[in-house]
């Protein structure tokens, strides 16, 4: 039976790409596919024509994938798809086949390896109260995880880790901790795994003979997502006999900081010379409006394959942007436009934290909704904490364990030898601010600070809710606090956005009992304690919206600084690595809508705030700045990606190669300049070509003048 009488046996309709793309078995292939273009499809129905028309035997199939979820789907959708008739092939996650390596190793040696470390989190909570004498938030714990397995996804060595970055924290002296823990106690954690299979099979012939032998064939779905090390890993597995089989999106690769490898996917005609590259352009899913925006924006992805995404939909209608002044005015717009709604409807999001203030509104109207993840690590950060432990002592100036914890988030100079004799000397019933001004021989200017500080918390206790939070952080010192916290590592948009939920979810209650109440509640719902209402709009990170359509979507917080990301507009090479990573999740987000699109910008947050742009992937994306062509690699024989220059308006991203511009001879202190991504700063210090600028949104920042002149970033 040949391929067009298989397909019409099972009922099966597939344009031309996708026929080439499934008729292709033997060699090395990557499939590249565009959203909404059937690439599951595809995968399962050349299964079932290797398996039940060419008589490939299904255990000599092995189809790799990201999580077990993603497993899970394939086996169903095989069934579904092909009917029950006949074994099926193993389907598996990438961790799990790793693990499968080590057990056979330990069968074939009887040697016994690794046991798998179950709860990593538990053991680095332990080792982080040990190596730094102090208790860790979950924040912190999370961030600690996620960094792990980034650097051993990414194969980083003893040098890079000894100098990465994970907040304010010190991460190689947990990292090296952790590594010292696993050796003595003969574990290996998951991503440990990947890199113990590849170390076996490098290393013994036999082992990796037993698996080339079994499986002749490799299928990997979602590709982008792949690590350095899976990479590594598959590499191995396909030499001997070279068909592999991979299908994913560079242009959608969006988990970088879980260690995702698009360059793997770039770089595939260096791996295999004589593989192929084919593709697969035709959306299914969105509007013609939809998809020629997307495709249009998709082109300042700086490296990519040249793909031109078309769609045999109606044309529809173009996507819409709305600019609302304050964040109060964006979650009320929503809650009136969802109830207008009939049809299938998402909110999506950057930052799992944008869905908190919805979630408490929406619970507070009885609108149905749905929380794709459950995420409650807001509640538990510094922040939060912070500002619970401020409205504590207002209500109570003598707890001497709230002052304790408070005192230096002040920013009212008080030392700990100072707080410690207040604490010592401190009568009941006397405040600790009482206790520590009154202390023989303290300074009059302190006197003076903490009298004041004293009597502000006393005009805390008697504000509205309204305003608590504002004044917290700017008339009690918590502010300057925060602006230290960024200085020690801490992302500044990520401290904004927590104060900026409080003062939101504040502002909704009467009273501070109330407040906490609220806080507690919607720490249960994000959590997963709680029944969402019913099957109404859904309400999702972009990230865990990947694979999903809806009839219409909505993107919130559509501005920059925060869409892109403030770190993603830093004139550096991370800065330049984020935007793309920032661009690929905008497109992700936008390629989710089938027929009506969205977006919602807040021209504020907060009264302390200046007015801040819209998002420039909006811009680009409805069409108001230009898109120049960027660097897009050949998919007919020209290894070397072409490299233009980016085309993102006023704050360019640089391109690989382009000559510095001069530095005008009048430019010096004082001088006022304007960045695309900061607004306007003056230069406080200038040394040859390097200035230090004075933004009034972001701060100090150093910046190459003659870099950013040639990149248009100022002006």
């Amino acid at each position: 039976m040949d391929l067009t009488q298989y397909l019409e046996r099972y009922a099966i309709t597939l344009n031309a790409q996708q026929r080439e793309a499934m008729a292709r078995i033997q060699g090395a292939t990557l499939l590249l596919a565009v959203p909404g273009s059937g690439k599951t499809t595809v995968i399962i129905c050349r299964l079932g024509y290797m398996i039940r028309e060419l008589g490939i035997s299904e255990d000599q199939i092995l189809t790799l994938t990201f999580s077990r979820a993603g497993a899970r789907d394939l086996g169903r959708r095989y069934r579904s798809i092909l009917g029950g008739e006949g074994a099926a092939p193993r389907f598996s996650t990438i961790h799990s086949f790793a693990l499968s390596v080590i057990r056979t190793y330990e069968r074939q040696t009887g040697r016994r390896a690794f046991d798998v470390l179950q709860d990593v989190g538990a053991v680095i909570r332990e080792l982080f109260r040990q190596v730094f004498q102090s208790y860790p938030s979950d924040n912190d714990i999370a961030d600690i995880l996620a960094a792990i397995t980034y650097t051993k996804n990414l194969m980083l060595n003893e040098a890079e880790i000894a100098a990465f970055k994970v907040g304010d924290l010190d991460f190689p002296r947990i990292y090296t901790a952790y590594e010292q823990y696993k050796r003595r106690a003969h574990l290996m954690d998951f991503d440990d795994m990947l890199r113990y299979a590849w170390l076996l099979l490098k290393k013994y012939p036999a082992l990796l003979a037993h698996f080339t032998e079994r499986y002749r064939y490799i299928n990997v779905d979602e590709a982008q997502d792949t690590s350095k090390i899976q990479f590594e890993l598959i590499h191995l597995l396909v030499a001997r006999w070279g068909n592999l089989f991979m299908v994913g999106d560079e242009d959608q690769s969006i988990y970088g900081f879980r260690g995702a490898y698009p360059k793997g996917l770039l770089d595939f005609e260096t791996h295999y010379p004589q593989g192929k590259v084919m593709l697969m352009e035709t959306n299914y899913r969105s509007t013609g409006a939809l998809v020629a925006s997307a495709n249009r924006f998709i082109t300042l992805n700086q490296e990519r394959y040249p793909k031109k995404m078309t769609t045999p939909n109606a044309l529809g209608v173009p996507a819409v942007q709305e600019y609302v002044k304050t964040l109060e005015d964006q979650y009320l717009f929503l809650l009136n436009s969802v109830q207008k709604e009939g049809k299938e409807t998402a909110v999506l999001y950057r930052n799992n934290e944008s869905a908190i203030p919805l979630v408490d509104l929406f619970e507070r109207q009885g609108i149905p909704y749905r929380l794709k993840e459950h995420n409650p690590l807001f509640f538990s950060h510094f922040v939060v904490r912070d500002i619970l432990d401020f409205l504590a002592l207002a209500e109570d100036p003598g707890d001497g364990e709230l002052f304790e914890k408070s005192y230096y988030k002040m920013n009212c100079s008080i030392s700990k030898e100072n707080m410690m004799q207040a604490l010592r000397r401190k009568k009941p019933g006397e405040t600790a601010f009482h206790a520590l001004y009154t202390i023989p021989g303290i300074p009059e200017w302190l006197v003076e600070r903490v009298q004041d500080q004293e009597a502000g918390f006393q005009r805390l206790k008697t504000l509205p809710m309204t305003r608590v939070v504002d004044y917290i952080e700017h008339q009690l010192g918590y502010g300057e606090y925060l602006a230290y916290r960024v200085e020690t590592g801490c992302r500044e948009e990520q401290l904004t956005q927590k104060m900026e939920i409080l003062k939101t979810l504040s502002k909704r209650e009467d009273t501070r009992d109330g407040f906490r109440r609220r806080l507690e509640d919607l720490a249960a719902i994000l959590r997963g304690e709680t029944e969402s209402k019913g099957r109404g709009v859904l309400l999702s990170t972009i990230h865990s919206s990947k694979g999903l359509e809806f009839e219409k979507v909505f993107i919130i917080d559509a501005v920059d600084g925060e869409f892109p990301s403030r770190a993603a507009l830093e004139p550096t090479e991370e800065g330049e690595r984020l935007m793309n990573e920032e661009i690929r999740l905008f497109y992700v987000g936008v390629t989710r809508a089938k027929g009506e699109l969205e977006f919602i910008s807040v021209g504020h947050k907060g009264r302390y705030n200046p007015a801040r742009p819209v998002s420039r992937f909006v811009e680009h994306y409805l069409g108001r700045r230009p898109v120049a062509k960027v660097a897009e690699k050949s998919i007919t024989g020209d290894k070397a990606p072409v490299k233009r220059g980016l085309g993102m308006g006023t704050a360019n991203i640089r391109p690989e190669v382009m000559p510095k511009a001069a530095v005008p001879a009048n430019w010096g202190v004082g001088t006022v300049i304007t960045h695309g991504g900061f607004g306007p700063g003056e230069i406080i210090a200038l040394e040859g070509e390097t200035a230090t600028v004075r933004f009034e949104t972001a701060g100090a920042k150093k910046l190459n003048l003659a870099i950013c002149l040639s990149k248009g970033i100022i002006e």
